[in-house]
């Protein structure tokens, strides 16, 4: 293999003796000079939190629809040249432009999963994925600021322009050919980058060692790479960071469920909460029955794909997750589309209907 997994056990191994290493370059800071005037540039929106408890009232003035879909897209290569699963910076910066212009408001997998959705009133929640850690996810340049032209970098670009925040998930492989898919590349940026995306608000997920079929691995194979994927890429960030989720390589699962959510290997113990397929769906709510945490369907950040998928909810609006803006409740009209499903019983939070 291009990048020894034993390198990082010894830097993870490093760590845990003798501290966290001295970085000794700056963290990045994104140049939006280039592409802020790319991007939506409307007002940052305006809503505040509710002063007092979340009402009917005001949860329909809002048309407040928690259990409503929601939307999360995949990503894989940044270049030059659109291809199946590469998208060019220019279709990117249209992509987030849209998004914006649609209401939608990114989160993270690991917000979606807990319900933690906390957006703004009226807004939709929208996830972002990035799967294998391609270098242009996330460029830094030699200046030490971050490429504009860099998924990250577009996507600082739109922060910075008001109306939308950082989150999104990057899955990242640690021992593959090419060499560069290994931690976004730039190998003596890897860990920088990785701490840089939590400080900023991201998500970093696993997407095994290898980029692993995991239908097709045996059970041995498959809890050595969900163990060691995890513990590396945890002890890389440090912090007491957990790694939540992964994105299956393929959209393979293993023989069972089980072995995805937790398990053991050696004196690695590991658990994950979601599970990110290929599957091309609307997700359910979070507080739905309906809602499978472990097999969670996206759909792909390219055309048709993301323009159908946009125009669903534009078709069927009453199916659109709206946000009420309180996070610690959740707000939904009394009668729902039999595709919603049924409010989960455990829930942990009131619910307003109306």
């Amino acid at each position: 293999m291009a990048f020894a997994v034993g390198a990082f056990v010894g830097l993870v191994s490093g760590l845990a003796f003798g501290g966290e290493p001295d970085l000794s370059t700056p963290k990045a800071a994104a140049d939006t000079t280039e592409s802020s005037s790319d991007v939506s540039t409307g007002s940052p929106d305006e809503s505040v939190a509710p002063s007092g408890p979340m009402t009917s009232d005001r949860a329909q003035a809002i048309g407040a629809n928690e259990m409503g879909q929601v939307l999360v897209i995949m990503y894989h290569l940044f270049d030059s040249e659109e291809t199946e699963w590469t998208r060019t910076p220019e279709n990117f910066r249209k992509d987030i432009a849209l998004l914006k212009k649609e209401g939608f408001y990114p989160v993270n997998v690991r917000d979606l999963v807990s319900g933690n959705i906390d957006i703004p009133a009226g807004k939709s929640p929208v996830v972002l994925t990035f799967d294998d850690s391609s270098p242009g996810q996330y460029r830094v340049l030699e200046n030490g600021s971050i490429d504009p032209n860099s998924a990250v970098g577009i996507m600082q670009a739109a922060v910075d322009a008001g109306g939308s925040a950082s989150p999104g998930s990057f899955y990242c492989l640690l021992d593959v050919v090419p060499k560069e898919r290994v931690i976004f590349g730039q190998e003596d940026r890897q860990q920088e980058k990785l701490r840089n995306l939590v400080d900023w608000g991201y998500e970093v997920g696993s997407h095994t060692v290898t980029h692993l079929n995991l239908a097709k691995a045996s059970t041995q194979e498959a809890t050595k790479q969900l163990a060691q994927s995890q513990s590396i890429l945890e002890n890389l960030i440090g912090g007491g960071y957990e790694v939540t989720s992964i994105a299956l390589p393929f959209g393979e699962y293993p023989e069972s469920d089980s072995i995805l959510k937790n398990g053991r290997y050696e004196d690695i113990t590991y658990a994950y909460t979601a599970g990110l397929s290929i599957k091309e769906a609307h997700c359910p709510s979070p507080f739905s029955t309906k809602f499978k945490p472990l097999h969670i369907p996206r759909f792909r950040g390219s055309d048709p794909h993301l323009a159908q998928a946009i125009k669903h909810f534009k078709d069927n609006p009453g199916l659109r997750y709206i946000s009420d803006g309180d996070p610690t409740t959740v707000s939904a009209p009394a009668e729902l589309p039999e595709a919603l499903g049924q409010l989960s019983d455990a829930l942990g939070r009131p619910v307003v209907r109306y």
